[in-house]
């Protein structure tokens, strides 16, 4: 298990401790109630959140519009942006209930439909990248994983709410889930290097300077870090997803190996851009499983224009890291 250094202490803010000891509570009570029940609670907390946070709302059926080739207004893009918070609110529910989680119920909730998609590299004597975006449950990988003699390292930001990172920290390593904080890139490499499985969330949104691709149809940015560490360390990328299942347990997947050649922008891109389209395959299967409340996508004329020029750079084999950057709008 990788260092984990305490962010906690006298200085933690009011509002932190706040967060922490409502986690807390929240999660002793859905700890005490059978899981067939809270469930049903969590969609109803749900569709509740749905019809009262407009902006959150409006965020979801702006991402989704794209996976799903319609409007953000269509009746089906707001019906599966309901049925996204639904999902989001029993994520929820499944995390709190992970630390006290058996192994058999571990084993009764996930299945692993292609584990040989992780042991080609371990034969090799290689950790993979998983790479994945915010739907399903990613974290039940881990006690699956587990009961394969499998670990799972997540990367986490450890900068803030110190208190409660360090409580899911204890309570996911029952499980041999252990989180890196984001900085800590030795902890990555030695991860890897040593074999290990490591998680990386890659639908963070649109940010100037990071890898232009096409996803679902529309020019944005995903981040370098799987490429450039892939190609750095020697693992492959493993685009994968937990998704929940109608009886909600859930099915983990995963897609053909992305083996990054070098470190170069145009190599770099042709990974990342491969990675984009295996999660867009992903999202179009079943976008209502996707709960990511950050825009996706970019928001302005002058981003817009940003990302499909470094976009169309890019696939012209031009070096789209020396493309000018346009002024914001």
């Amino acid at each position: 298990m990788p260092d984990q250094k305490p962010t906690s202490g006298p200085g933690e803010r009011k509002r932190e401790l706040g967060i922490y000891l409502g986690y807390r509570i929240a999660e002793w009570l859905i700890n005490r109630v059978p899981r067939r029940l809270a469930l049903p609670l969590a969609s109803a907390a749900g569709n509740l959140a749905f019809d009262v946070a407009a902006d959150k709302r409006a965020l979801i059926c702006e991402n989704l519009s794209r996976p799903m080739r319609l409007p953000a207004h269509h009746p089906r893009v707001r019906r599966a942006a309901r049925r996204a918070f639904r999902n989001y609110a029993k994520y929820l529910v499944d995390m709190m209930r992970i630390g006290e989680m058996s192994d058999r119920q571990a084993e009764e909730l996930v299945a692993i439909r292609n584990i040989e998609a992780l042991r080609v590299p371990s034969a090799e004597g290689k950790g993979v990248l998983l790479c994945t975006v915010h739907v399903g449950g990613m974290d039940l990988l881990g006690p699956a994983l587990n009961r394969l003699g499998e670990s799972l390292h997540v990367i986490a930001d450890d900068t803030t709410y110190g208190r409660l990172y360090d409580h899911l920290a204890s309570a996911r390593a029952r499980h041999r889930i252990f989180l890196i904080g984001w900085r800590n890139l030795r902890g990555l490499f030695k991860v890897l290097r040593g074999g290990g499985n490591l998680v990386l969330f890659c639908d963070g949104g649109y940010r100037r300077g990071d890898v232009p691709v096409e996803f679902c149809g529309q020019a944005t940015t995903f981040p370098a870090g799987p490429a450039t560490i892939a190609a750095r360390s020697g693992a492959p990328i493993l685009p994968a997803w937990c998704r929940r299942t109608a009886d909600d347990r859930f099915e983990a997947h995963g897609l053909p190996l992305i083996r990054p050649t070098g470190g170069e922008p145009a190599e770099i891109q042709r990974a990342t851009q491969e990675l984009a389209d295996a999660m867009s395959e992903m999202l179009a299967a079943d976008p209502d499983q996707w709960y990511m409340f950050r825009a996706v996508w970019p928001q302005t004329d002058a981003d817009r224009a940003q990302a499909a020029a470094a976009l169309e750079a890019a696939r012209r084999g031009d070096d789209w890291t020396r493309l000018p950057q346009a002024t914001a709008a």
